[in-house]
């Protein structure tokens, strides 16, 4: 039996003024193929943290937007499954949050090495019809059946729980 580390992560559904979402370009780890996808700003949830706390944190350091932790309101999606990297085997469970913010600039404020090497891969604000019609992966799944909905103003009573393995 494969030994699995724990890592809760936080992310957030940055939506423009535009209606668009912001994605960042990156390479999955396994059980994906290892060719260019698309990702939500966030990550790891540090000790002592609330998702929201780690949301808004991660936010700032990737995006320069500043999130208020309370103001982010309750997760509109969840997901979770295993995955791998270098090595090293994990089990995530994903928190996603809705925020809109003021312009689409993105100037990071503290990027870890990893993190400097994704950002060279690019990022770009999707409209939710592009989201929809795009072949390309895009973390996480069924992101696209999400969107229309939180844009228009509509929040989940709970957490949506989306799938962690692409169709």
């Amino acid at each position: 039996m494969i030994s699995r580390t724990r890592r809760p992560t936080a992310r957030v559904i940055l939506a423009d003024p535009d209606d668009r979402v912001l994605l960042f370009r990156f390479i999955p780890p396994d059980p994906w193929p290892r060719e260019p996808a698309w990702h939500l700003p966030g990550g790891g949830i540090e000790p002592g943290e609330t998702p929201a706390q780690a949301a808004a944190r991660e936010a700032y350091e990737e995006t320069g937007h500043v999130l208020d932790p309370a103001a982010l309101g309750d997760p509109v999606a969840t997901n979770e499954g295993a995955w791998s990297n270098q090595g090293r085997h994990f089990y995530t469970v994903h928190t996603y949050f809705f925020a809109r913010v003021r312009t689409a600039a993105v100037v990071p404020a503290a990027l870890e090495d990893y993190e400097r090497e994704e950002w060279e891969l690019g990022h770009r604000w999707w409209s939710a019809a592009e989201l929809a019609a795009t072949r390309e992966r895009v973390f996480p799944p069924r992101l696209a059946g999400l969107v229309p909905g939180l844009l228009a103003g509509a929040r989940p009573g709970a957490p949506v729980t989306l799938a962690w393995l692409h169709d």
